[in-house]
């Protein structure tokens, strides 16, 4: 150890040499550089003489334009600054790292030199030095570094001593005498008898050690303190505690004292063999007599415990430590190297004691509150330790209040590591404590999915998010979502997204941006038309520019821009005058100013205009030589309408109104408020609003308390939006006290009709269905209902409900009720519930006299293919196609009902339609043999389009059986585009990331000489690469064929 302490000293000195004392010598090379500069070589002698030093002592280095030719370091240099690397960690932390040994190991075996100082600091290495590495790898790394000391250098006494250490530490046992004949010719000292005899007593080996005492007396060695605590750790290891007593009389009779190693090798015999009391009575003794006790010496008792899991008397031993130790919150590095060492050897919860014996941090503001413990926790996730253990260890340190952050500790780590599904834990454990869950906290997780599972991973990802109530950002949604997907059919993207549980709103503008980056501004003006959500047009203008300009397609912009104006997510703004005045401001204005004029002339035919501000601005850009300067003015003045007002200088930032704010903005306008002491209830109540409309309970929760605690007075609308909140969430309680409270502070206040409709239906779900009506008819004497087709799926939803929850007659009932009200209108989808209520108690007959009763009323056709769908799978009995072939012409009664269907469908839709609804219902049940009989028939006509819109609608609901039903029926058929259907259906697949049943599909085309569609291979391909999958190999040589027959 003296010599190990001797070697650190000396490496250090050598280090504060070279780093204080080198630098004063480099004004030679000043010196120099000045001669070159002014070319006098005469003057460099001189001013070497003359030169104050102080000037390069305060100059803090040499001129900046000097370059100094550094040597380049000998190898042996080098390895002396490897092995000064070493020397430091063990010097400041108490431990090596693996990649660190193994880097000097190598330049060691490379060089094939070394000195003794520096072999015996690579031996002493490979024990406790390595607290993160199992015994065997140590061990491992003992033999390789001797094997290579003893290719180019004397072995001695000295590295066998060291090796004997490593062999304590590593738990390694020996056998003395063999031990002695590998060590020849070299002979053992005394220290080399006194580490045999420790190595055997660590293992409990009485027999051997007793051997090794008889050859240390026959040799004359004399027993020294360090021989008997060595006996007495051997006999407590053994189990003979009466030997320990024998063992301290031969020291009394011999007048050897009893040091602190004395006790502390008591203390680990009696750990040993988990006589607690008398462990603690041995240490309180010793503390008594006087005997000081070091970190060291409560580590290795702390040690044994945790070997015995005994892990009960930890905390009392842990009290024995220097007082000043226990009064300092942080932990030294010998003692953080040894709670590396447990956790390691999976005994995390004593490494934990060690650090609940510190006193409690106290921390400023500004102070890492997750500083504590955060090796601890790092140690648990590199250990691999199961993820409830972690948790118990984080919650620990959480509640103790030294590390309020531990569990974001662990999953960063986890995350750094690539342990996705501990990570994910850590994450459900934060949510469930109501720690925030952040976007960018899953960023590292999007990237590891995409990498590993492709684009299925990054949606299954997504899913996870949502389930979480992580909503993934803009960045989120451009920069670590959209880079690892197939852009190939942008429309099937989008619905993937939104099985996710993503919201259009949320991905829709990033996509826009990546497809007209790319130049795909038709596909982007497809994708904002055919989805309904929110644009954020500040990250559009720059890419809508760039996409103009490498496609040219004027249309399409100008589409895009009548979109943004009307889905604009701020609509205070002239984004179409931006538009415009961004192409002006650009540096190629000369280039692209015929593009405005084309763009202003396209506008005009449109009902898009500009604001004033915004045609000025592109006036006062337009370049003087341009030749149709006066054609461009005109233009602009045409498009402007001087009604419309940009809120503020064009390209201005100004702070958005927080009813413009997202949720991460709102929060940062109201800590700065706060700070400032300024009145926060606009941007409380905002929040508030926000997280009812998420959903987010917890954070509404801390927002009305916030409100409650600063004395905020809650509006009614705050009211409502809690209400609402209890609504969404299905607390009926609770959501009927927030409306009492309502009514009874703002009787005046009216609800919307979307929390009027959302609450009765969470009361029929409760099965009160009376006070549902009572609730609409009570609140619609409050207001004037304006109704229309936004509300209308709320409405569908209550009908619905009471279809499946109540009667036929309740539900008509309800309906005409809302459409009195003017809540609805008659549509195909709000009257089915009417229909379906005689469906759930397969009442067939009233179900059709139902469909018939609406037709006749209304003129739709509510529910008239799940209706027949139910009516042809009654005829089969749910048995084989054959059976119902068999029954059908028997079946007079639901051959009625099913003529009725078709009847009331062409009086409605015409006679078109009831061929395409036969073959859609026979589809859906699979009858084939009947479809197939049907589509050969030349007098069974019908409008191959509109099939195909029907077989659109199965893919969009995902009916892949009643698709390839089609597909079989239609072949050879010229009339009907087999390979379209076959492309919807390879669309399903891509939608769900299904690659297997996608070569299935392919397969089964094969089999019936289907030849694919050129869509239908490159949208294959891009399904097979989204996933990194390799494509079949049949499919490999029709692509190679294809590129040869082009390069040809």
């Amino acid at each position: 150890m003296l010599t190990r302490k001797i070697l650190k000293l000396s490496s250090s000195a050598q280090f504060v040499f070279r780093r204080k004392i080198l630098p004063l010598c480099s004004c030679e090379n000043a010196l120099y550089y000045r001669s070159i500069r002014t070319g006098n070589s005469k003057e460099v002698n001189a001013e070497k003489s003359s030169v104050n030093q102080n000037q390069i002592l305060f100059s803090g280095g040499l001129p900046k334009d000097v370059r100094i030719n550094k040597t380049p370091l000998s190898p042996e240099d080098l390895l002396e600054k490897l092995i000064s690397g070493l020397t430091s960690s063990i010097y400041q932390k108490h431990r090596v790292y693996k990649n660190d040994l193994v880097r000097v190991i190598n330049k060691v075996k490379e060089l094939n030199f070394s000195t003794k100082k520096q072999q015996l600091l690579l031996i002493s290495c490979c024990s406790e030095y390595l607290p993160d590495e199992t015994p065997a790898t140590r061990m491992t790394l003992v033999e390789e570094v001797w094997d290579i000391i003893k290719g180019h250098s004397k072995i001695d006494v000295g590295h066998y001593n060291e090796l004997l250490t490593v062999y304590i530490a590593n738990k390694r046992t020996i056998v003395p005498s063999g031990f002695v004949d590998q060590m020849a010719p070299v002979k053992p000292n005394d220290a080399t008898y006194a580490l045999m005899l420790k190595a055997l007593s660590e293992g409990g080996d009485i027999n051997r050690a007793t051997e090794v005492i008889s050859n240390m007396k026959a040799l004359g060695i004399p027993a020294s303190r360090d021989v008997f605590n060595s006996l007495i750790v051997c006999h407590g290891k053994a189990g003979k505690l009466n030997g320990i007593t024998e063992v301290l009389t031969m020291m009394n009779s011999l007048k050897i004292t009893k040091s602190v190693d004395t006790y502390v090798a008591t203390a680990r015999a009696l750990a040993w063999n988990k006589k607690n009391t008398l462990l603690v009575e041995e240490l309180t003794k010793a503390q008594n007599g006087g005997i000081i006790f070091e970190e060291q010496h409560i580590m290795e008792i702390i040690k044994t415990l945790a070997a015995v899991v005994n892990y009960e008397p930890v905390p009392k031993v842990l009290h024995f430590l220097p007082e000043e130790i226990l009064k300092t919150p942080s932990i030294s590095p010998y003692m953080q190297s040894v709670a590396t060492l447990l956790v390691f050897q999976n005994h995390p919860l004593v490494a934990l004691e060690i650090y609940k014996c510190l006193s409690l941090p106290s921390f400023g503001p500004k102070d890492d509150q997750g500083l504590h413990g955060r090796s601890l926790v790092r140690d648990c996730v590199k250990a691999s330790l199961p993820s409830s253990v972690i948790a118990l260890v984080t919650q620990e340190l959480m509640s103790s209040g030294r590390n309020s952050i531990a569990l974001q500790n662990a999953s960063e780590c986890a995350l750094q590591l690539g342990k996705v599904p501990l990570a994910l834990d850590m994450f459900t454990r934060m949510k469930l404590l109501g720690m925030p869950l952040r976007p960018h906290f899953f960023w590292p997780i999007l990237v590891h999915n995409s990498k590993t599972y492709g684009e299925k991973g990054i949606m299954n990802t997504l899913t996870t998010m949502v389930s979480m109530d992580v909503k993934p950002d803009y960045d989120t949604v451009l920069l670590y979502v959209l880079p690892f997907v197939s852009f190939t059919s942008p429309q099937n993207l989008m619905k993937k997204f939104l099985e996710t549980g993503l919201t259009v709103s949320s991905v829709l503008t990033p996509m826009m941006e990546t497809l007209l980056n790319t130049g795909q501004v038709r596909a982007a003006s497809e994708i904002c038309e055919l989805f309904h959500g929110k644009v954020d047009c500040e990250h559009i203008i720059k890419p809508l520019h760039k996409g103009y300009l490498i496609s040219g397609d004027l249309k399409s912009t100008v589409h895009i821009l009548e979109d943004m104006s009307e889905k604009a997510l701020d609509k205070s703004r002239d984004w179409v005058g931006r538009f415009l005045c961004f192409f002006m401001k650009s540096k190629r204005v000369r280039e692209d100013v015929n593009d405005v004029l084309n763009i202003a002339l396209a506008l005009k035919e449109t009902s898009l205009r500009i604001s004033t501000a915004a045609c000025d601005m592109c006036i006062s850009k337009v370049p003087d030589d341009f030749k149709n300067k006066d054609n461009l003015k005109n233009a602009l003045i045409n498009i402007m309408d001087e009604k419309i007002v940009d809120d503020g200088e064009m390209f201005v930032h100004h702070m958005p109104h927080p009813k413009h704010m997202n949720e991460s903005s709102l929060r940062a306008h109201l800590n700065e408020l706060e700070a400032k002491g300024m009145n926060t209830r606009g941007v409380l109540r905002r929040l508030l609003q926000q997280y009812c409309k998420e959903g987010n309970l917890t954070s509404a929760r801390t927002i009305v308390e916030k409100c409650q605690k600063e004395g905020v007075f809650l509006s009614a609308g705050m009211k409502a939006a809690i209400f609402d909140l209890h609504v969404k969430l299905g607390e009926l309680d609770l959501a009927e006290i927030a409306l009492a409270d309502l009514t009874r502070t703002a009787p005046n206040f009216t609800l919307d009709e979307y929390k009027v409709i959302d609450f009765a239906t969470l009361m029929v779900y409760r099965k009160k269905i009376g006070q549902a009506f009572a609730l609409i008819q009570e609140q619609s004497k409050k207001r004037r209902v304006t109704g229309g087709q936004s509300i209308s799926m709320n409405c569908w939803r209550l009908l619905d409900a009471v279809a499946a929850q109540g009667s036929h007659v309740e539900t008509r009932k309800l309906f005409e009720l809302l459409n009195s009200l003017n809540y609805c209108k008659p549509s195909n989808t709000l009257l089915g519930p009417l229909v379906r209520a005689h469906l759930k108690l397969e009442n067939h007959q009233e179900a059709v006299k139902e469909f018939q009763r609406l037709a006749n009323k209304y003129n739709k056709t509510p529910l008239k293919h799940e209706l027949l769908c139910s009516i042809l799978k009654v005829m089969g009995e749910g048995k084989s196609e054959d059976f119902f072939l068999v029954t059908e012409k028997v079946n007079g009664r639901y051959n009625k009902m099913v003529n009725t269907i078709l009847n009331v469908c062409k009086k409605v839709h015409g006679s078109g339609d009831v061929q395409l609804s036969l073959i859609s219902a026979l589809a859906d049940v699979g009858y084939k043999k009947t479809l197939r009989s049907l589509l050969l028939d030349p007098t069974f006509t019908y409008h191959p389009e509109a099939l195909l819109r029907y077989c659109e609608r199965f893919a969009d609901e995902k009916r892949l059986d009643a698709l390839e039903a089609i597909a079989e029926c239609s072949k050879d058929l010229r009339h009907i585009d087999v390979n379209e259907i076959y492309n919807l259906m390879l669309g399903v697949y891509q939608r769900d990331d299904d690659y297997k049943n996608a070569l299935a599909l392919w397969n089964r085309m094969q089999d019936a000489e289907v030849i694919p569609s050129q869509k239908f291979v490159r949208n294959f391909c891009s399904l097979f690469k989204a996933n990194n999958k390799p494509l079949p190999g049949e499919l490999s040589l029709l692509l190679d064929k294809q590129v040869k027959s082009a390069n040809a």
